[in-house]
């Protein structure tokens, strides 16, 4: 080798020695300074450690490590957006937009910035922190009916948190990649409702005597009959029965719940709404429809904004007695678990239905009960639409409720008189049952209650019309056989 070249291997050798001096010496510096461990890592690694173990110190980020995360990342982007809050809770929508390869299963993580903590969510499953574990450290995976997400798509969940999001979380990670920086509302304040206070600060209910709504399809029918048929239409006419939120139109159904609850709290009495929009409603049978999986929370939220005054409200009849019968259902359990608290905040007396006597035992009936929980409800409802007797749905709610830690309960009379007879879809010789009534005994039972308006269809079956729709002879066939 010639002088000159081996002047030249030595000067690359001396380069290169030199260069690596530099990289070690920066991977050293990196070791203690946040900063520079953050451009490495600038999301947590789901499954990197268990929340609430020891290193948890060691490897959760600082406001510095989420400051410094890229804004450059293009796999994904996240809008999260609080959509509401109160003294304890708040609730909160992650729309995710994926930028990268199309993928089959999807997880998302992200890290809280203070104690929120995740209690019901939605079109999602929680994996951490799992129950009984503590954490910052959040990991949700896809709801299985939601686990493809097309190149360009978008998956959106929410959940109900508990704690204060004083903060939105920094940086998310999406299917392994990094997602934009997370953009979204500040956390409203509580809102003023119009019998005063905010949310969860009121009074409660002294109304003894249940609204008498004027404007039913009873009281319709009775003002355009004459001689016996209107005596006997206006037993259904004069007597307090449900108001029933149905429509998909999150507009419409508040401004029909504002209406009557506004009318109901004016006149001193107490309103009874029945909630029944839940997705998968009623398995495609005569009563199909309910709102858009991911459309319900944001439905709720209008439902439970437009209360006034202090309703009842019996929760999406059959929803929880048909758990898992069909399609479409979502994530139904997470659904009535966020009605029920958010009905509950608006100041309504929330009771979930749970079918009827011949319907589930009661063992599964408080199981199902559980599943959603009844830390914001009361309690349950039975026998909604259905024709079972008192005695029998009264001697089945004392057994779920001693099944439930004491829950209270209301039935359904509206349509009992005569018992049942194993049908359930306008059959014939039914009556009218016992008149509502509020319940103070040694019992759970907290009313009587006229839920199914008499003299409307079950369906089209046994001569009637389409659900919901008014069937005269039926309301006379109900209220000829009263024994009142």
């Amino acid at each position: 080798m010639s002088k000159r070249a081996r002047w030249i291997v030595g000067v690359a050798l001396g380069v290169v020695l030199v260069g690596v001096a530099v990289l070690v010496g920066v991977a050293l510096a990196g070791r203690d300074d946040p900063a520079v461990a953050s451009v490495a890592s600038p999301t947590p690694v789901p499954g990197a450690s268990s929340p609430g173990s020891p290193d948890d110190a060691a490897t959760e980020p600082t406001a510095e490590d989420a400051s410094a995360a890229p804004d450059g990342a293009t796999d994904c982007t996240v809008d999260y957006v609080v959509r509401d809050s109160w003294a304890d809770g708040f609730t909160a929508d992650v729309i995710v937009r994926n930028h990268a390869a199309a993928l089959e299963g999807w997880e998302l993580a992200w890290w809280f910035e203070d104690d929120e903590r995740i209690e019901n969510i939605w079109n999602a499953v929680l994996v951490r922190p799992a129950d009984g574990e503590t954490g910052r450290q959040v990991l949700v995976r896809d709801a299985e009916y939601n686990a493809t997400v097309p190149r360009g798509g978008s998956v959106e969940l929410g959940f109900v948190g508990s704690g204060q999001p004083a903060v939105r979380p920094a940086s998310f990670e999406f299917g392994g990649g990094a997602c934009g920086s997370a953009s979204g509302a500040s956390p409203s304040a509580p809102e003023t409702l119009p019998n005063g206070g905010p949310q969860g600060d009121r009074a409660p209910n002294t109304a003894s005597v249940l609204y008498l709504d004027p404007t039913t399809r009873a009281a319709a029918a009775a003002a355009a009959a004459t001689g016996e048929e209107r005596d006997l239409l206006e037993k259904i006419a004069g007597t307090p029965q449900a108001f029933w939120v149905t429509g998909a139109d999150a507009t419409a159904a508040a401004a029909a719940v504002r209406d009557y609850t506004t009318r109901a709290h004016e006149d001193g009495t107490l309103g009874m709404l029945v909630v029944y929009a839940v997705p998968g409603r009623d398995c495609g049978q005569h009563s199909s429809g309910g709102v858009g999986e991911s459309a319900y929370a944001r439905w709720i939220d209008a439902v439970a904004g437009a209360v006034v005054g202090e309703p009842w409200v019996v929760l999406e009849p059959d929803a929880l007695p048909m758990l898992g019968d069909c399609e479409g259902q979502g994530d139904r359990v997470g659904y009535l678990a966020y009605a029920a608290k958010a009905l509950t905040a608006a100041g309504a007396r929330v009771y979930v239905d749970v079918g009827h006597s011949g319907w589930l035992s009661a063992e599964e009936a408080a199981r199902r009960l559980e599943l959603v929980g009844l830390d914001h409800a009361v309690g349950f409802a039975l026998n909604v639409s259905n024709y079972q007797t008192t005695d029998d749905s009264a001697a089945y709610g004392e057994r779920i409720s001693a099944l439930t830690g004491g829950a209270r309960y209301i039935i359904d009379t509206s349509r009992n008189g005569n018992g049942s007879e194993g049908q359930w879809c306008n059959p014939r010789g039914r009556a009218l049952g016992e008149r509502p009534r509020l319940v103070d005994d040694a019992t759970h039972l907290d009313a009587l209650l006229w839920v199914k308006l008499p003299g409307e269809s079950d369906g089209v079956c046994n001569g009637g019309p389409a659900a919901g729709q008014w069937f005269g002879e039926i309301a006379l066939e109900l209220a000829r056989n009263a024994d009142w």
